[in-house]
């Protein structure tokens, strides 16, 4: 990894390396939300930029894979932060240690550009179910809107478990309903026994639901999150923080948009 990451250039020791991917690991598993729930393949390393996408049909009354897939380019998520030379210099000469902010920061970025990939392929993607999103302020208004959502998704013929995911307001709103001691969010969350999650890359009016099964969809994982070093400015120093992937959908009709 050190060669193409180019991390033997940098001024840094391995216990600092191993400081900054510890920081980057935590940021990363702190905001990634699409994660918790969509298939992963991979990480099948950098060098991997392509993805085939199989439809399914049926022939002859067999169900089938289509015989030639679609490629799907792996898009590259990357976020830069500076390390500057004197903060370097005081870390080595002081019991504070260096500052990761900037790796938070950069990691934070990297991890939300992902989510924000995932999210807007689901919400665009072509044949996918949709449904009225009702009222949310209203007690059995979320209940009602998620309950028609799950009934088509059946109907199409997409079982469970469902994950239900929305944006920080809309779910802010959702906990807000009760009434004699009954909570809509935990209603709600029955429906969605793989998950009810809120993120900031959803649309605050728009609410997912969908069957996150591996033959329906799945996101692909080149390079995992990992930071590579850019070399210097002047006497500061460049970093990278970047990923390559790609969410494949196999079965739009898995996905169900309430808006």
């Amino acid at each position: 990894m050190s060669d193409y990451l180019m991390r033997d250039g940098a001024p840094l020791d391995a216990e600092g390396w191993k400081k900054i991917d510890q920081m980057v690991a935590d940021v990363a598993k702190k905001n990634l939300t699409a994660r918790r729930f969509v298939p992963l393949v991979g990480p099948l390393g950098w060098g991997v930029d392509r993805a085939p996408v199989f439809g399914f049909g049926q022939t002859e009354g067999s169900h089938v894979a289509s015989e030639s897939p679609v490629l799907a380019d792996l898009c590259e998520i990357k976020e830069t932060f500076m390390l500057r030379a004197q903060h370097l210099a005081m870390a080595s000469a002081s019991p504070f240690g260096l500052d990761l902010g900037a790796v938070a920061i950069a990691a934070t970025a990297v991890a939300k550009g992902e989510d924000q990939r995932v999210f807007q392929s689901l919400l665009e993607a072509q044949g996918a179910l949709s449904a009225e999103l009702g009222d949310w302020d209203t007690l059995g208004g979320p209940f009602k809107a998620v309950a028609a959502a799950i009934a088509s998704l059946r109907a199409a013929g997409f079982d469970g478990p469902y994950a239900t995911v929305m944006d920080p307001a809309m779910y802010a709103r959702l906990a807000a309903l009760m009434q004699h001691g009954r909570r809509e969010i935990d209603l709600v969350g029955k429906l969605t026994s793989a998950g009810l999650f809120h993120s900031t890359a959803m649309p605050d009016d728009k609410v997912l639901v969908t069957s996150p099964q591996a033959w329906n969809y799945d996101l692909v994982v080149g390079q995992d999150i990992a930071t590579a070093y850019l070399g210097n400015e002047g006497l500061d120093h460049l970093f990278q923080v970047f990923e390559t992937v790609a969410l494949r959908v196999k079965r739009p009709q898995a996905i169900c948009i309430l808006g």
